[in-house]
């Protein structure tokens, strides 16, 4: 999923401790005319958002450009013209399209140097793949003059790091494996080092919430989301989830989340049980320890979801599903649950414990309902039922659009369903 850009904290700058951050802003340039028109998925940049994030540089802006190299130096000269740091991925290949390198050297106002280091490392890589190295291959030994260069250990395209106008500009291959370990390897520190970040620590704490949507989240947490502040508090939306992101900048990693831990406590407070987790936690594994510590298994019968919930449970390393039906039509509904002419409600709660005493586990959760042509579209009149000795819960709703999301989100009502029902059943005073 891609993060916007207010999901990332700032960057400061000052050797002070700041109330308001204000940390390195970047810019993003993806060159290649294949990705501009959409034939090829573009992930790194996708990667390379998150990943600045969270060494504390700000992603302001990101960039596609096709192979012209008029086109290629005007964007970069817009990027350095906005943002502290350019960093560009693809365009470093030996074709006469793969211009990266000749547009930062206009940019630069240099020309391209051929460095034989480079052109040594690129024949090893073709003699260990048992190849002859083309005469084109050269041409990927030329860097801007003045440039860092960047070898690259796992791909022939080497990369570079320009200072144009005291602003870095680091140049990276497009192939997402390369990329990757170069970020790792040698951006990090090298970001690190330029804006003297070393001395700083950045903490992010991850809240995830279920059963209440984005505006009720803001309605409620609204007045601590800042931008600027420090810890900064940014929202993502996702199908059937929230996220909150805390992100503290301090001297160290206790200083940091010392910040962070009032706040934490703060929203936890205001959203009660809708915070599910934190950090790396899922609405499915959380949903695994609270059975667990329940000794309780479970069953689980879905009809407009499609099985989505039952495959998320079972994904889990040790999953406690017994058992998993799809019921594609009212009469199979009505076979396996013993009701006829119901309400979804009452559907949904015979069908959890008719699937739950059927497989002997200790519970049953249903997901019921019929999507509902509308237009182009669907709609569903839907309910989640949990049945289980002393355990008892239902939630229904309506919803629309298309079938991918009302499946998603179907299972993810569901799970949640569950999940409060379990919940309950832990620690009935936990509930606020």
């Amino acid at each position: 999923m891609v993060m916007p850009y207010w999901f990332f904290p700032l960057h400061i700058r000052t050797g002070r401790r700041a109330t308001m951050i204000d940390w390195p802003q970047c810019e993003i340039v993806t060159i290649g005319t294949e990705l501009l028109l959409g034939q090829i998925e573009d992930t790194n940049t996708s990667y390379l958002a998150r990943e600045m994030g969270k060494i504390g540089v700000e992603v302001r802006y990101r960039t596609a450009v096709g192979d012209r190299l008029e086109e290629i130096v005007h964007v970069l000269r817009n990027a350095l013209s906005r943002c502290d740091l350019v960093i560009t991925t693809g365009g470093l290949g030996p074709t006469l399209d793969d211009l990266t390198r000749e547009a930062v050297a206009a940019v630069a106002g240099v020309g391209l140097e051929f460095r034989q280091d480079l052109m040594d490392q690129i024949e090893v890589m073709f003699r260990r793949a048992g190849y002859r190295m083309p005469e084109n291959n050269r041409r990927q030994a030329f860097i801007p003059a003045g440039s860092h260069a960047i070898e690259n250990p796992v791909g022939t395209a080497p990369a570079f790091m320009a200072v144009v106008d005291g602003k870095p500009v680091i140049c990276l291959p497009g192939v997402p494996r390369e990329l990757k370990h170069l970020f790792k390897t040698e951006v990090i520190p090298r970001v690190h080092d330029f804006f003297h970040m070393e001395d700083r620590k950045v903490i992010c704490r991850i809240l995830k919430v279920a059963g209440m949507g984005e505006s009720k989240v803001d309605s409620l947490i609204g007045d601590l989301i800042k931008p600027g502040a420090n810890p900064e508090l940014g929202l993502l939306a996702s199908i059937g989830e929230i996220t909150i992101r805390i992100a503290a900048l301090a001297g160290n990693h206790t200083e940091a989340s010392s910040m962070i831990a009032p706040v934490e406590s703060e929203i936890r407070m205001r959203l009660g049980k809708a915070v599910f987790g934190a950090d790396e936690d899922t609405l499915e594994k959380v949903i695994e320890d609270m059975m667990e510590g329940l000794g309780k298994t479970l069953s689980i019968a879905e009809t407009f979801s499609g099985g989505l919930a039952a495959l998320k449970m079972y994904r889990l390393p040790s999953s406690r599903l017994v058992s998993s039906t799809v019921l594609g039509s009212r009469i199979r509904v009505e076979a396996v649950a013993g009701v006829s002419e119901a309400t979804a409600e009452e559907s949904a709660s015979a069908l959890a414990r008719s699937v739950s005493e059927k497989a002997g586990s200790g519970l049953g959760l249903a997901i019921f309902g019929f999507l509902v042509p509308s237009g182009s579209s669907y709609s569903v009149k839907a309910a989640a039922a949990v049945h289980g000795e002393g355990i008892r819960k239902h939630f229904a709703w309506e919803m629309g659009g298309d079938i991918a999301t009302i499946q998603q989100r179907g299972a993810m009502i569901g799970l949640n369903t569950l999940r409060l029902a379990l919940l309950e059943a832990l620690n009935p005073d936990s509930l606020s």
